[in-house]
């Protein structure tokens, strides 16, 4: 079944939608899930979340990827997950440590420095697009996916030294990119 098949039996209110995309996407969220949250209980808790906000969200939403929009509201519930418990109990930390080092090239929101949500995210699509492929790819597995530096020394074939001078200087061109397009840090 295809996304578009998913996405309206989603709309009619067809319950076969959460098994059939559990079987499709189950691995792929879960995984997502687990990245951040390092304990499998609360990696199928999320999981089962999202297959609830899918049939809460959808309609009105209608994502032009099931896959991307599922990612989407995982990583969401995963972080908030996260944020809510007690991340010494929590191991690995992946999450908070990317955080932490994307905060000081992202605007801070609760400054009302952001007037539009939409804005931002068009800057990031611009930003991501003008960056070479490894470059794009260290972000997001960085920062979408929360792999730590020992994985992504491992996956490029770097030392980690390399991974976190690379990251860093991405972080700077972010930043530079986002003062340029006028969002205040």
């Amino acid at each position: 079944m295809n996304d578009h098949q998913l996405i309206h039996l989603f709309e009619e209110r067809d319950e076969q939608a959460i098994s059939e995309t559990r079987k499709r996407y189950g691995v792929y969220i879960r995984s997502i899930a687990l990245r951040i949250l390092h304990d499998v209980p609360d990696a199928e808790e999320t999981e089962n979340d999202v297959y609830w906000k899918l049939w809460n969200t959808i309609p009105p939403e209608k994502p032009a990827s099931l896959r991307s929009y599922a990612a989407m509201l995982c990583r969401q519930n995963a972080i908030d997950r996260l944020r809510a418990a007690d991340r010494a109990k929590r191991g690995g930390g992946e999450a908070d440590l990317a955080l932490d080092e994307l905060s000081e090239s992202i605007p801070d929101g609760s400054r009302d420095a952001i007037p539009d949500a939409l804005a931002l995210k068009d800057t990031l699509e611009r930003f991501l697009q003008a960056l070479g492929r490894k470059e794009r790819q260290l972000f997001l597995q960085r920062y979408w996916y929360f792999c730590s530096v020992r994985e992504l020394a491992e996956s490029f074939s770097m030392s980690e030294a390399a991974v976190k001078m690379r990251l860093y200087r991405i972080r700077e061109k972010l930043r530079k990119h986002l003062e340029k397009e006028e969002f205040t840090l």
